[in-house]
């Protein structure tokens, strides 16, 4: 009986959430192929080419760490919140196309993305350090300001003369920037959690 369960726990275990990573992103890049409207068979390959790397780049992290599964659920949860991230950016980027605010947004929108990855362990900090309690009551706050402030400008832009998805893709946008910052910690090593609990 112990020889059956060694053998067990030495086999990776099946991959069982990777079925709702990709049916999430699935349901992202489809919305953000067809908004704005009219280049939903130019934008939708481009992104199921996006997915499709994202996936083989979880399917590589699983053969690396099939037997480290709580390093691996980490690296896929990071590799979910990115693509929800790039989905739901992408919308409000696109749209902005051919105005005066394409390039400073595009390019913000990069540094948003690098500006992530540069600052995980400032956030990783956040979550696993008991000094910095007060910093993460910080962050439900952000998120409820987000909702609050997405929810005003899809109000506002309801009533102008503008696109009337502008109000909801600005939102989604909001929301893809704050996934960015909450994805990169993911990415940490369990020692750099431990060294970040005690710093």
């Amino acid at each position: 009986m112990n020889k059956i369960l060694e053998k067990n726990a030495s086999e990776p275990i099946a991959e069982t959430r990777l079925g709702f990573t990709i049916v999430l992103h699935l349901f992202l890049l489809i919305a953000a192929s067809a908004v704005p409207e009219g280049r939903f068979f130019f934008w939708f390959p481009i992104n199921l080419v996006v997915e499709a790397l994202i996936i083989f780049r979880v399917i590589t992290m699983w053969n690396r760490y099939k037997h480290d599964t709580k390093r691996y659920y980490s690296i896929q949860l990071y590799w979910m919140l990115i693509g929800f991230s790039i989905f739901t950016t992408m919308p409000f980027v696109r749209m902005s196309y051919g105005t005066v605010i394409f390039w400073p947004l595009f390019i913000g929108t990069l540094l948003l993305f690098v500006l992530g990855h540069l600052v995980k362990k400032r956030i990783g900090e956040v979550f696993v350090n008991p000094r910095k309690i007060k910093q993460l009551v910080m962050w439900p706050t952000a998120l409820a300001g987000i909702v609050l402030l997405g929810i005003a400008i899809m109000v506002i832009l309801r009533f102008q003369s503008v696109d009337e998805n502008v109000g909801l893709v600005v939102f989604a946008y909001m929301f893809g920037g704050f996934a960015v910052f909450i994805a990169t910690p993911f990415t940490l090593t369990e020692e750099q959690f431990e060294e970040l609990k005690g710093n």
